[in-house]
């Protein structure tokens, strides 16, 4: 992916959620442009594993993937290119708080992920949710003007 980045607004909340039967973390796009998802969560050694890069059409949703169960994660979600009004090419990037590693030419997945391994890249990320019983469920969606998250 080509680095033309403009940062989007985040609305990101730190959320404490209960635990479901029906844990799953959802990604969906409501901006007008393809948007593409990495994420990251703790390990059960307390290492961080990062993952990337789930593809959503604009009104697409999606699971990350349905065997993760975990109780926090953290995402970062980026635009293909487009032109905005003035005619600039631009993309817009959720990601405004914690750096993790991640590799922009293609999927990848990453343990010890806070530190930069392997090819990757340092990038930031967004809080998503967390529960302190058991597995977080939660749905993030991507907006024109930045990500709201639903806890289910």
């Amino acid at each position: 992916m080509i680095r033309h980045i403009m940062l989007g607004t985040a609305v990101v909340a730190s959320l404490l959620v209960p635990a479901t039967a029906d844990a799953a973390i959802i990604f969906c796009n409501k901006f007008a442009q393809e948007v593409y998802v990495a994420i990251a969560y703790p390990q059960d050694n307390g290492l961080w594993m990062t993952r990337g890069w789930l593809s959503l059409d604009p009104g697409d949703c999606a699971p990350f993937d349905t065997a993760i169960h975990v109780k926090e994660f953290w995402y970062r979600s980026e635009s293909v290119s487009y032109r905005n009004a003035a005619g600039t090419s631009v993309r817009m990037v959720w990601g405004n708080k914690r750096k993790f590693a991640i590799w922009e030419n293609d999927n990848f997945q990453y343990w010890n992920a806070e530190k930069q391994v392997l090819k990757s890249t340092l990038a930031n990320f967004s809080q998503g949710a967390s529960s302190s019983g058991g597995d977080v469920s939660a749905t993030v969606t991507f907006n024109a003007n930045g990500t709201s998250i639903t806890i289910r």
